[in-house]
């Protein structure tokens, strides 16, 4: 007879895991004020949506990928060279949250 069922055992591990912590509220609040910061009050006022899907995405993946609607609202306000070197930037906030070669791979595009 088993002690823990492999469900509820696995439920806990996931609960306990480091991904788990890594993509606390706590650990993005800097990813997603610097995300809001690069956007700024103009890119807020042209895409109100994509502000409020930065204040509550819920993993940094997700805010990894919603790099490219930054760079397409970027790129209408200022042109293309001014957000693609804006949202660059923002790699190194994300450093430790996904993957190193997510990382890698945009600094390959330079």
């Amino acid at each position: 007879m088993r002690w823990f069922k492999p469900g509820l055992r696995n439920s806990i591990s996931a609960l306990l895991s480091p991904e788990t912590r890594k993509d606390s509220p706590a650990a993005l609040a800097p990813v997603r004020e610097a995300m809001l910061e690069a956007l700024g009050e103009d890119g807020a006022k042209a895409n109100p949506q994509l502000t409020r899907k930065l204040k509550y995405m819920h993993d940094a993946h997700a805010l990894w990928f919603a790099r490219a609607e930054m760079v397409a609202v970027l790129s209408q306000l200022h042109g293309e060279a001014f957000a693609v070197n804006r949202v660059q930037a923002l790699s190194p906030v994300f450093h430790g949250l996904v993957p190193k070669s997510l990382v890698d791979a945009g600094r390959a595009r330079r």
